[in-house]
């Protein structure tokens, strides 16, 4: 008896068997395992994502308005948002803002991340929450961004029962094939471990034969697919779930505005009231300008602006523009000498491109010009070049800021505080890239000298 045993754990069918077990069973876990985590992953990164956007937002508030700001823009948020997961609080020494009682002491605030339980005063359960710690003048203004991990915790408890069944489940059937149908392994084992490789390697829509007889291996191919097809569900439910998000964070402003507008027109509302929806939709229109900016670029950077180039009048745009802001150069009492040619000016280029290149200039020039400044619009035309140079005599831009004022969102500290999203200067760089030219930054003494040169001739 003791020998037959022997022979028995010696002998090909059971190794072959052992094999096929221990690679079945290792491949099953390892999806298991490899969906466990990655679910959890795409959770927190769900969850990170949320928290970043509402402290990106409370940054940008802060960098633009200083850190004093964020205790309204905290009440703010709080008061919009539907959700009831997401906790802020603004610490400014010991003046506290937000949702929180109290600042936790299970908060560390010189880390960034933390994964903490934070005790409730009213005895129930522990608040489980991923926090963001952000720090502002030396330590000064604290931010703390956290989100309820509740759901996550769900999510994780689900996954891990599925898992453990899953398991088991995985571990029974290997073990009841490999005595039944050992001879069949070495015809099965190698289909199995490469669909499963495929599958480990990213390639989820690889399945397992099937044959169509319906013995135990093409229930086992069966449940191999019907659990991938589990996988690519759950893959698919959490990356839904982020794309959704994604598409809620980027709703289209311009209904956004339409419903504000509505809003600030309606009679029965309070003036203060009208006056704050005013306010935000100007917010929304710097929004959408800054993402027209930001697009108008990518578009002259990439030459892509090359397609709809045309032939036109550079020196009829440049009185167009001029014409524009005739009223608010009068408003604000400025001298305004233009020195452009009598006769049309043609060129080739992206006409759109470059009249938003000229108004950004010529905008720069009118908002940063003082009461009763000087300003002057020159045009000039040689050797197949046009150059178009506005001149103020404003604050201009430090000598060591000139070639930096071109990079996007850049502003100097003392234009912090004025309308504008950093852009222009940008875009008409960008534009005169696309048109081989230049964007050139001197200092007037004082004020600002800007000559934007382009090629008048089409670009091959």
């Amino acid at each position: 008896m003791p020998s037959r045993i022997k022979n028995f754990f010696l002998s090909f069918s059971f190794r072959a068997g052992a094999v096929f077990f221990i690679a079945l069973c290792t491949t099953l876990v390892g999806l298991r395992i490899q969906t466990y985590y990655r679910s959890l992953y795409m959770s927190y990164a769900d969850v990170r994502a949320r928290i970043d956007a509402h402290a990106s937002d409370i940054d940008q508030g802060i960098s633009r308005y200083g850190a004093r700001y964020a205790k309204y823009l905290v009440h703010a948020i709080l008061q919009d948002t539907s959700d009831k997961r997401l906790y802020l609080l603004f610490k400014d020494g010991k003046n506290l803002t937000g949702n929180l009682p109290a600042w936790p002491p299970e908060v560390d605030p010189k880390a960034t991340w933390q994964d903490t339980f934070i005790a409730q005063p009213d005895g129930s359960p522990p608040l489980h929450l991923l926090i963001r710690i952000t720090t502002y003048k030396h330590r000064r203004y604290v931010l703390l961004t956290g989100y309820n991990l509740q759901r996550v915790d769900i999510l994780r408890s689900a996954l891990l029962r599925v898992a453990i069944s899953n398991v088991l489940l995985s571990l029974f059937m290997s073990f009841l094939i490999s005595i039944i149908v050992v001879w069949l392994i070495n015809r099965y084992l190698q289909g199995i471990n490469r669909v499963a490789g495929r599958v480990m390697g990213g390639q989820l829509q690889t399945r397992v034969p099937v044959s169509g007889t319906g013995d135990q291996f093409d229930k086992l191919s069966a449940n191999i697919n019907g659990m991938l097809d589990w996988i690519v569900v759950l893959l698919g439910t959490v990356r839904d779930s982020t794309n959704a998000i994604a598409h809620d964070m980027r709703t289209p402003l311009s209904r956004h505005r339409l419903e504000l507008s509505a809003l600030a027109d309606d009679p029965a509302l309070p003036e203060k009231t009208r006056e704050k929806i005013a306010a935000a939709v100007t917010r929304v229109d710097d929004i959408v300008e800054m993402f027209d900016d930001i697009l108008s670029i990518a578009r002259a950077e990439s030459r892509s602006g090359a397609e709809l180039f045309a032939p036109f009048d550079i020196a009829e745009t440049v009185s167009d523009v001029i014409e524009f802001y005739a009223a608010l150069i009068e408003e604000k009492s400025l001298s305004l000498a233009t020195d452009l040619p009598a006769w049309p000016v043609k060129m080739t280029g992206d006409k759109q491109l470059i009249t938003q290149a000229i108004v950004n200039l010529l905008d720069n020039a009118v908002k940063y010009t003082p009461q009763k400044g000087h300003i002057s619009v020159t045009l000039k035309e040689s050797d197949g070049r046009v150059a178009i140079i506005i001149a103020d005599n404003g604050p201009g831009i430090p000598a060591q800021f000139l070639d930096k004022a071109k990079e996007r969102f850049f502003r100097v500290d003392e234009s912090r505080n004025t309308p504008g999203t950093g852009l222009g200067l940008s875009l008409a760089n960008a534009v005169a890239g696309l048109h081989h030219g230049t964007l050139v930054l001197e200092d007037n003494q004082p004020g600002l000298r800007v000559t934007l040169t382009l090629a008048n001739e089409a670009v091959e």
